[in-house]
């Protein structure tokens, strides 16, 4: 017992949880589809058990989503011009076969896992899956930045967090944990 106002009971893991606020019973939604926004990078890697962990644990379908963000509208490297188009296009190509083995390795485990590559800018299309795809939890890795780098680059993790129409688990690498 947590308090007056407070008594909580789960059922069973898959099942609804129940709490009693103020005599009121509330109870938590299903999960049944959750969302794995990837950067490939190493702290997404990290958080990749978890959504791995929590899906099994749900039985809940695995979405998988990468956005590529598109690149500026001139590339010069060693005064060679690139496409733009070009560029983006290689982008989303590599991210498909990356995302493809993730779906493999999801498989593998049994579970019902599906991909998706989409160009834009990356919270926003996070969040416009999550809601398109009645997404139930959003698992994704967070990658710490503080101070000017955080200003400068803001957080793609803290834009859904805050405009997310689900849950969102944040996951901090273990080199930013204290």
């Amino acid at each position: 017992m947590c308090g007056p106002y407070v008594h909580s009971r789960i059922t069973k893991w898959d099942a609804l949880v129940a709490v009693r606020l103020r005599g009121e019973e509330r109870s938590m939604r299903p999960i049944r589809r959750i969302l794995f926004p990837t950067d490939f990078s190493e702290y997404a890697e990290d958080a990749w058990p978890y959504a791995v962990r929590f899906a099994k644990e749900f039985d809940a379908e695995l979405h998988l989503l990468h956005v590529v963000a598109p690149p500026p509208a001139l590339v010069y490297t060693e005064s060679i011009a690139y496409d733009p188009k070009d560029l983006e296009d290689s982008r989303v190509a590599d991210a498909e076969v990356a995302l493809g083995r993730l779906v493999g390795a999801a498989q593998d485990l049994e579970l019902t896992a599906r991909s998706r590559v989409c160009t834009g800018v990356p919270f926003h299309e996070i969040l416009e899956y999550a809601r398109g795809q009645d997404i139930d939890l959003i698992v994704m890795a967070t990658h710490g930045r503080t101070g000017l780098a955080h200003a400068l680059l803001g957080s793609v993790t803290e834009k859904v967090v805050r405009r997310a129409p689900c849950p969102v688990f944040t996951i901090r690498h273990p080199a930013m944990r204290t």
